[in-house]
């Protein structure tokens, strides 16, 4: 199996596990704990998958304070808890994954909206984390193409 179907798996277990942290208030240890009892393919979670959480869960204040400020009229626990667990995945990705392009980062949970939030979410998720991508200074978008800024 190629790298990126692993990762995308992984950040598929990692936004239900996140999701499960913002519905039942659960710390990471045990969040995680509960996933390998129900499925037995999940015993061994992938390691990219606990390394997410575990930036979220480490991370959690400033991806907070970041997605609140991109947000503007919108508070965080305002947002739908799938919603938010992909924000909170994708943020800490670009932020604290230097060696994952922001652009993949952004397809990857764009793809887990489509699959597992309402219709309209991928846009919102997209208009945000564009939003985040620019406001960190990591890219420019230049007809479809990524353009990297010198420095960065």
């Amino acid at each position: 199996m190629s790298p990126t179907p692993k990762r995308r798996e992984g950040r598929r277990l990692a936004m239900l596990a996140i999701f499960a942290q913002n519905v039942a208030d659960y710390d990471l240890p045990l969040t995680l704990s509960l996933m390998r009892d129900m499925n037995p393919k999940w015993q061994t979670l992938p390691p990219f998958t606990v390394a997410l959480c575990e930036a979220v869960e480490r991370h959690r204040e400033a991806i907070s304070v970041t997605l609140a400020g991109i947000l503007e009229h919108w508070k965080l626990d305002r947002v739908a808890p799938v919603e938010r667990a992909i924000l909170q995945l994708a943020c800490a990705e670009i932020d604290y994954f230097p060696d994952i392009p922001p652009r993949v980062t952004i397809t990857e949970y764009l793809e887990l909206a489509k699959a597992y939030a309402p219709e309209q979410a991928p846009g919102f998720i997209n208009g945000i984390l564009d939003r985040l991508v620019h406001m960190r200074g990591k890219e420019d978008f230049q007809a479809g193409k990524i353009i990297r800024r010198a420095g960065h």
